[in-house]
Parts: C-alpha cells; structure tokens; sequence
C-alpha cells in the first residue's frame, strides 16, 4: 500500500477549488487513504440525520468525521479518513464540503490586502491542523455549500469571506503535536529538494532507509539534510520518518485485519516490540485498541 500525493485539478482557478461530496445510498467501508495535498485543505461534514459516522486521522491525531466538524490542514500534513458504514438515502443524506486553496497564492493577495494580514497567523496553525468552533461551522456551511457551481468571481468573493471567517476563530484547537511542513514560497530553491525528500520517504519508508539514502537521492551533504527536517518539518530525519511509519501503521490497521506484527514489517519496523512502543507513545494507545476504534 503506497501513499498518495493527492493533486487538486483546479478548474475554475489555479488558486483554490470547491468540491462538493454528496452520500444518498447506503455504503459499506468507505475510506479515504493516507494522503496529503499540497495546497491547505477545509473540510467540513455536513451529516444531520447521523447517517454516515466516521473517523479523521491527521497525523498522529484522531478524531470524529461527524456533523458539525470542520477541518483545516496544512500543505504536507498527512490525514485520512474511514466511515465503518452509511445508511444515507436519498431523503436522509449526507453531504461533505472541501475547498483546496493555494497557500503562495493567499500570502500574495496578503501582500496587496493589508486588511487580510492576520490570514498569515492562521496558515501557521494551519501547519499542526486545525479543528473549528461550530460556531465557524455554522458560519461556513452556507459559504461553501454549492460554491463550486458558482462563477469564478463569485467563487473569490466566497473564498476570501471564508478566509476572514477563519482567522476570526479564536476557539479552534490545534490538532497535531507538531508541524508537518512549514510554509515554504513557490520560488524558494529548497522547495524542490523538500518535495523530492517526501516523495522518497513515500515510496521507500517500508525499508530500511537511512539519512544517507536521502543525502545520496538529493545530491546534499549529510549536515544540510539535517538542518533541511529540522527547519522545514520542526522534526530529525529519524523522528520524521518514524512517525510517517506509524501513519501508514493506521492506515492498515484501519482498513484490514492483517496481523499487527505483520503491519509492523510491512511499515519498515523490524522489531515488534519497538513498533509496539513508538505506536502507543504517539497515538497514546496500542495499535490493538486503535484499531479496535474503527471495528
């Protein structure tokens, strides 16, 4: 099971994007897998008959996909999310609202509107992932719900009302116990190399890599890959590396019923007993009771 960089198709804009999910019938197991974007993601569940329970994980946080939630993630900041069921039909449905937007781009119009200036405090919260005041909820629903049928400058008049609606939520909880990635610009040389070291990480973590792989794939000393996590991901490679592990760890424990120590190999922990320790000082749980959670 590979982990996926999810790529938003931006039809109307190159800026942001609203979709709208809707669930009218009656489904077993829904997942969505263990991914990340590159753009900041808000998501809110729309679900008022309670037809469609689910669970969120966002890096080592977990919590309901229920209604009245709503979510905002950092770029990089790796999440997914599991429904056990839904009994939704036509008359009782239920419905999820995302909007992507680009977070180059709303440092730029920051720039041209001072008046949005404290919209750079919320993208640094952003980073460690945010769960919102149902009171910005309540307040975001009729903003995003049926924005993505709605003509582009009507779509930006929408984007920036939400926005300001999210830099006015003094009562949103940090989620994460640290920052994934922290912002880095468009133009900026290290880009490149952060986004080669993340697709590295995701296409070999179930080995047995070492600093020393990453220092080779990237063409950089052993030093600067050091101070590269430790700038850009507020983590060491090791510790990074360990808790992307533990991640995909959820994510087959979610959606399977293969053994835990099988879980362990197949996420490049070679000792059973090590994988069970990381796994509990992280999530605050065994993987056993973790799983249990989605069952």
């Amino acid at each position: 099971m590979r982990p996926t960089i999810e790529r938003v198709q931006k039809d109307v804009s190159p800026s942001w994007h609203f979709v709208d999910y809707q669930c009218t019938t009656s489904k077993l197991g829904m997942q969505c897998d263990w991914h990340y974007h590159d753009e900041i993601e808000l998501v809110l569940y729309h679900d008022p008959h309670y037809v469609a329970p689910g669970k969120i994980i966002i890096d080592d946080y977990v919590g309901e996909a229920a209604h009245g939630y709503a979510y905002l993630t950092g770029p990089g900041l790796p999440h997914m999310l599991t429904r056990v069921a839904s009994t939704a039909t036509p008359e009782r449905p239920s419905s999820s609202h995302v909007l992507w937007f680009d977070q180059s781009w709303i440092q730029s119009l920051v720039v041209t509107v001072p008046a949005l200036s404290a919209v750079s405090d919320m993208l640094v919260r952003a980073n460690k992932g945010l769960m919102l005041s149902k009171a910005t909820f309540d307040a975001l629903y009729p903003l995003m719900n049926g924005a993505s049928q709605l003509k582009p400058a009507a779509q930006f008049v929408r984007v920036v009302e939400i926005l300001m609606l999210l830099c006015e939520d003094k009562s949103a909880q940090t989620l994460t116990s640290r920052p994934f990635c922290f912002y880095v610009a468009k133009d900026t040389p290290i880009l490149d190399k952060l986004e080669k070291a993340q697709q590295f990480i995701a296409d070999n973590y179930d080995a047995q890599i070492s600093v020393q792989d990453i220092c080779r794939h990237l063409h950089m000393s052993e030093s600067s890959v050091y101070r590269m996590f430790e700038k850009h991901f507020a983590d060491s490679f090791s510790d990074h590396l360990k808790n992307y592990r533990l991640g995909k760890a959820c994510e087959m424990l979610v959606r399977s019923n293969i053994p835990v120590s099988v879980v362990a190999e197949r996420v490049g922990f070679s000792n059973l007993s090590n994988f069970n320790r990381q796994f509990k000082t992280t999530k605050g749980m065994t993987p056993t009771d973790f799983r249990k959670l989605f069952g």
